[in-house]
């Protein structure tokens, strides 16, 4: 039986939506740019930007910052959607991530520190 893989794409307006990789051919139709620039993460997890959304001048991507923040300690600004898919494979296919891990990433980017609330000041 096989595995349904996925797509995470988030844009600047903090929408997150799963993309069946099985129906997306590649990280720039799932963009729908012409040059997604992979940004490792980490053995299992890529990130992929548009190359030219800043010139396209689209707006920055806060909530995939946010996430990317968890990962690095000073990540770059990135613009415009962005897209989380898997590593590659020996031949250099683009794994999808699964239903799970596509998820950690959601639950990770809501249980980040910086949105947690802080107890009100009595005094």
């Amino acid at each position: 039986m096989a595995v349904e893989t996925f797509a995470l794409w988030v844009s600047p307006t903090g929408r997150f939506r799963l993309l069946h990789w099985d129906t997306v051919a590649t990280p720039d139709d799932a963009l729908c740019c012409t040059t997604a620039r992979p940004i490792d993460l980490t053995t299992q997890l890529i990130m992929w930007v548009d190359e030219d959304a800043l010139l396209l001048n689209q707006p920055l991507n806060g909530p995939a910052c946010a996430l990317l923040s968890t990962y690095q300690a000073l990540p770059s600004p990135y613009f415009g959607d962005i897209v989380f898919t898997g590593s590659t494979d020996a031949q250099g296919n683009i794994l999808g991530l699964t239903q799970d891990q596509a998820f950690m990433l959601v639950d990770r980017y809501l249980q980040r520190p910086a949105l947690l609330p802080r107890p009100r000041r009595t005094t």
